[in-house]
């Protein structure tokens, strides 16, 4: 496959904002692989995707961010199909509303592993690809809300804030 059309991994890719970055990218021509827990929405979205983009790749593969071995066969797929990728982008979210004393741990495990510890893992499996090809961007969607005193939700706030802008150097090394 050419490296000359440029590539992208989104998860959380069939809704909501996942699922407008996808159509941005069909729209510009790129090659697109959506993961989502969803196989309904994500294989509608796929072939929405597709008719948009018909001479792309459009690939729609099941995922749980919580489960690094799902992200870690999706980045085996795509460095073999593709050659690599240029674009992740961890979007994949849940959220939650409810008093601090309401909220139960088990509540706030679920959000934590999915919001903030999907995004660990999806830099942890896609950036040996970045480095081996000296190149590549990593998005890890935030949230105003994570700037904001938002009431009832600060299950889904605390692991909104937004993650550090600095960007890292990738080396061959």
């Amino acid at each position: 496959m050419s490296t000359k059309t440029k590539r992208v991994f989104i998860t959380g890719g069939a809704s909501g904002l996942g699922r407008a970055l996808a159509f941005h990218y069909a729209r510009a021509g790129w090659h697109i692989c959506i993961a989502d827990v969803s196989d309904v929405r994500g294989e509608e979205t796929r072939q929405e995707l597709q008719r948009i983009s018909p001479s792309t790749e459009v690939l729609h593969r099941h995922a749980d961010v919580t489960r690094e071995e799902d992200l870690q066969a999706i980045a085996d797929e795509l460095d073999q199909r593709w050659g690599g990728l240029d674009v992740l982008i961890n979007n994949a979210g849940v959220a939650q509303a409810g008093a601090i004393e309401d909220v139960l741990i088990s509540d706030w495990e679920w959000i934590l592993n999915i919001n903030l510890l999907g995004v660990v893992r999806g830099c942890k499996v896609f950036t040996p690809i970045f480095k081996r090809q000296g190149h590549g961007h990593i998005v890890n969607i935030a949230s105003m809300a994570g700037l904001l005193d938002v009431p009832r939700m600060a299950s889904y706030t605390s692991p909104k804030l937004p993650w550090s802008h600095s960007q890292a150097r990738l080396s061959k090394n």
